[in-house]
């Protein structure tokens, strides 16, 4: 009697299956049915089928991509699902631990940044991800499946548990996909809830009115004896704050004036104005405490 296994995604299939019931795989040359072999009979000869298992869908797309290079885990091709689904086409294709090293690095970016005031730019950090992703996401999943292959065959010597393992450990998940969306989410509480209070600071607007706490005839150049309203916003609770004004003149910038402003814990934010300077140029910065919770320059002419 013999033991018939899927060569696409390893399933074990009745004798007279035309199609696989797993991935819908057919069976037109009975010459794939494979007899069942003792347990000692080491490996499979081919390693392509082998990674075929493993890969399950879109198997051939990946072999073909890395049959042009004789270092496939170095290797620079292109990959459109890896381009446009970076972070999400990890978990579809079962990349966990690259995941959650991505959801620290980010956390541990964003400390560095808040912390030392450095303003990235977020969107060309994730269109380099994304470019990264698409021309290395081929060589990234060569490593990861041949590490995970070369594991299952030190532990499954018997062949049939051996294709029954690439198939379980590797192919797709839609779960995969539903993780990488719940990590995303839990990091964009993490920055907005807990980072960003505590670390982060907010961007000073000028104008020269203000209705209602709304900065109106906004910009940042001005004239001697104007008067420059200002509004801010807290990176976290309100309460009492230090408005300092500096001038940028020279390598050191030096302080012009500093007013306390009394504020309620449970406001959001504070508008209020002064009277512009002699002419030059002014970073306006609000502290609570010893943090600078936000800041704005403007230029005032003559």
């Amino acid at each position: 009697m013999l033991t018939v296994f899927c060569t696409q995604c390893g399933k074990e299939m009745p004798d007279n299956a035309r199609f696989c019931g797993a991935c819908g795989a057919e069976f037109s040359d009975r010459g794939e049915e494979r007899p069942a072999v003792a347990e000692d009979s080491g490996p499979p000869s081919d390693p392509d089928e082998e990674t075929k298992v493993f890969v399950g869908r879109n198997a051939d797309y990946y072999l073909r991509k890395w049959g042009k290079s004789v270092v496939p885990e170095k290797a620079i091709s292109w990959n459109w699902a890896a381009f446009f689904l970076a972070f999400f086409w990890l978990g579809y294709r079962k990349q966990y631990g690259v995941i959650f090293f991505i959801v620290g690095l980010w956390l541990a970016i964003d400390v560095v940044d808040l912390t030392a005031d450095l303003e990235l730019n977020d969107s060309s950090v994730g269109m380099a991800l994304s470019m990264g992703f698409g021309l290395g996401g081929n060589a990234l999943y060569y490593k990861y499946a041949n590490k995970q292959i070369g594991k299952i065959n030190r532990d499954f010597p018997d062949r049939p548990a051996k294709l029954k393992a690439l198939a379980d450990k590797g192919g797709t998940s839609r779960g995969g996909v539903f993780l990488s969306i719940g990590l995303v989410v839990a990091y964009v509480v993490i920055y907005f809830f807990i980072l960003f209070p505590i670390l982060g600071k907010t961007e000073v607007e000028f104008g020269r009115s203000v209705s209602d706490g709304i900065i109106g005839e906004r910009t940042s150049v001005f004239n001697e004896r104007d008067s420059i309203h200002y509004m801010f916003e807290f990176p976290g609770s309100g309460g009492d704050v230090e408005v300092v004004l500096e001038s940028r003149g020279g390598s050191v910038n030096g302080v012009v004036e500093r007013w306390p402003l009394d504020v309620p814990s449970d406001w959001p934010g504070v508008s209020h104005n002064f009277g512009a300077p002699e002419a030059g140029e002014y970073i306006l910065k609000v502290f609570k405490g010893d943090r600078v919770i936000s800041k704005g320059e403007f230029t005032v002419k003559n």
